[in-house]
């Protein structure tokens, strides 16, 4: 077993538990391409693979029940979900079309399959005519595998038909039909795991031929050096003899990648023809249903409502009225000055004592006050709104139909209609929106979707604050300030998109079928993710909160006010305006509910909430943003920030005669 696979695994011992002697145990390619345990362990591998939307993360689920784990794959922000299955253990690989190395999800997918002693292949009998192209690979490749057939259900209400059997006999390897949302079919396909099988020969060895001579290379290898998999040439064949060929490309040769290609799915067709049959007339109102919401004269209108239901459940009811309950009530009517008078008590305000009563109980970032009360009291009740509104919109099927949508005017940000995931969980928590945009497909667009975000997009808990000052201004100051974070949006968008180097991608999504959703699946998806984000963000807030309480403490806090005086009477505002700018780093929401304090005038107001909006990320965003970017990318969006913010609420204030 590779590094790669043992640190995901984290030698885990059949009961679950960190065992050593586990990873002694490899996961061979031998020299038939065929994966196989060696000898001295009876703990088997299994990689579930499959294309995007074929339901391989509920059938995980139904398989590994509650011994499921989630974890990174070593190297890349992907996860990875493992669990056990009787005697062995599942992996859960990212949808991918093929297992190539076209991008970071099938890179992995391909060492993890040639890691694996065996392979269970999700398919979807929706579109069989797409999955069976990855299927057929992991046979040509010799890859121990067993397949399902998913969404039996979903094909026979769409008036397809699909002879398993027939499958099977065409296939050569164990099939098995499912209904995972049903848990139908799981017990035989557990049982028929240990059939799994390949086929002993492949049509593409006709082009084996054309590899070099000599060549020392398994079934899967040979499979991947001619269809032209260059991490597998630069392993197998080595830089020298690449070299001496003209390249990797012209070593393995595009045109066999074609030639295979287009073979392959001549074989998939084939093997449809032969297995399915199609009923006229079925699908009915899902097929109405699906073509008003890809319309954009009727799923426009859709998109629109459905994304205000969203702002009403998460930014109203959760980041509004839940949190200041949980916040007013819970953490400032009992936690903190519980916790505030065990420390007083346990510790005087003298002597070495002092700073660190400080920085555990201050009352602007205090570790064992605030910082608590924001990650539990505002994060926790965000996080888990976020994502149970988006696990029922992924289920559903109406996010990808979302991104469709929103794709052409993306597209002019240089973005596509992946981006509309970050962009609406950008409006419930700006961090949180960040670790989503690892769904982007190119860095420049990641880049593009982290800087819009970190610059013109307000956080629930932020834009509560707002809504409320600016309602006591009237609709006009409301319809105003909406205009200018649009515009600034769209400038700063198409700006980034002519300075940036390269081209973004297209969007290229496949839409599953609209479904209902299964409450089971969606709270265990929140769940899940729930635990991935506060593990990551828990750690990178509570050393923020060090660092800024002992800014505090050391009167630094206090310097960097004083520095803003010039800014903020650029601004046309009180000097007090930069006390507000520096707790709106620390949060958003902060900054925004000091101006009430300030005793300012309606134009100095909206000046003021423009440029608090504007304004760096709170300072756990930013830190997600280094996490996620880097440096220069954090340094340049925190920067672009303040001018922007400052240089904006300079021309309203000149507009105003402020």
């Amino acid at each position: 077993m590779t590094h790669a696979l043992r640190d995901l695994l984290g030698d885990r011992s059949p009961d679950g538990e960190v065992d050593a002697d586990v990873g002694d145990s490899t996961a061979d390619v031998d020299s038939e391409g065929e994966t196989g345990a060696s000898d001295g362990s009876d703990d088997r591998v299994v990689a579930m693979v499959g294309c995007p939307n074929v339901g391989k993360s509920v059938l995980f689920n139904a398989l590994a029940g509650g011994s499921a784990e989630v974890s990174n794959y070593p190297g890349t922000t992907l996860e990875a979900a493992v669990g056990r299955l009787d005697d062995a253990t599942l992996i859960d690989t990212p949808g991918v079309y093929g297992v190539s190395s076209f991008d970071e999800e099938e890179r992995v997918t391909r060492e993890t399959v040639l890691e694996a002693d065996a392979v269970l292949n999700v398919v979807s009998a929706t579109s069989l005519d797409r999955d069976l192209f990855l299927t057929l690979q992991l046979l040509d490749m010799g890859v121990p595998t067993v397949v399902a057939v998913n969404m039996m259900d979903e094909a026979e209400t769409g008036g397809t038909t699909v002879d398993v059997d027939a499958l099977e006999r065409q296939l050569g390897v164990p099939v098995v039909p499912t209904v995972a949302t049903e848990e139908r079919g799981v017990d035989s396909l557990r049982d028929r795991l240990d059939e799994v099988d390949a086929p002993d020969e492949t049509p593409v060895a006709t082009w084996f031929d054309r590899l070099p001579d000599g060549l020392e290379a398994s079934r899967a290898e040979r499979v991947l050096l001619v269809e032209g998999d260059e991490p597998t040439v630069d392993r197998v064949v080595g830089p020298r003899d690449v070299t001496a060929d003209g390249g990797a490309r012209g070593l393995t040769g595009d045109a066999f990648r074609d030639e295979i290609y287009t073979h392959r799915r001549s074989r998939v067709a084939g093997v449809v023809e032969a297995v399915t049959d199609e009923r006229e007339g079925a699908g009915g109102l899902k097929e109405t249903l699906d073509d008003l919401l890809l319309n954009p004269v009727t799923g426009t209108p859709f998109a629109l409502v459905l994304l205000g239901l969203v702002y009403l459940v998460i930014g109203d009811l959760v980041a509004q009225r839940l949190v200041d309950f949980v916040e007013t009530t819970v953490f400032e009517g009992y936690y903190v000055p519980l916790v505030r008078g065990l420390v007083a008590g346990a510790l005087p305000d003298a002597g070495w004592a002092a700073p660190v009563r400080f920085l555990l109980i201050n009352g602007n970032l205090g570790l064992l006050t605030i910082t608590v009360q924001y990650l539990l009291g505002v994060l926790l009740p965000l996080v888990v709104a976020f994502y149970l509104v988006l696990g029922v919109l992924e289920d559903s099927g109406v996010l990808p139909r979302l991104a469709v949508l929103s794709d052409r005017g993306l597209s002019m940000l240089g973005l596509n209609g992946r981006a509309i995931i970050p962009m609406i969980v950008g409006v419930g928590c700006v961090t949180m929106a960040v670790v989503t945009t690892r769904t982007m497909g190119s860095r420049r667009e990641r880049l593009i979707a982290t800087a819009l975000l970190g610059l013109a997009v307000p956080c629930s808990a932020q834009l509560g604050v707002v809504m409320g000052l600016l309602a006591g201004l009237g609709l006009g100051w409301w319809l105003a300030y909406v205009a200018i974070l649009l515009l600034v949006f769209g400038v700063l968008g198409v700006v980034l998109d002519n300075v940036l180097p390269g081209e973004s991608q297209g969007l290229l999504t496949e839409l599953p079928p609209l479904r209902r959703p299964r409450v089971g699946d969606v709270v265990r998806k929140t769940a899940r993710r729930t635990r991935a984000f506060l593990a990551e963000a828990t750690p990178l807030f509570a050393g923020t909160a060090i660092v800024v309480s002992g800014l505090d403490y050391v009167g630094g806090l206090a310097v960097l006010e004083s520095w803003l005086r010039p800014v903020t009477a650029l601004l046309g505002l009180p000097a007090e305006f930069g006390r507000v700018l520096v707790i709106g780093v620390v949060r958003r929401d902060f900054a925004a509910a000091g101006l009430t304090d300030l005793g300012l005038s309606a134009p100095q107001t909206f000046v003021g909430l423009v440029v608090v909006t504007l304004f760096v990320p709170c300072i756990l965003s930013m830190v997600m943003i280094l996490k996620e970017r880097n440096l220069a990318s954090g340094a340049l969006i925190w920067l672009g920030s303040v001018v922007v913010a400052l240089s904006v609420g300079a021309v309203l204030a000149g507009v105003f005669g402020l």
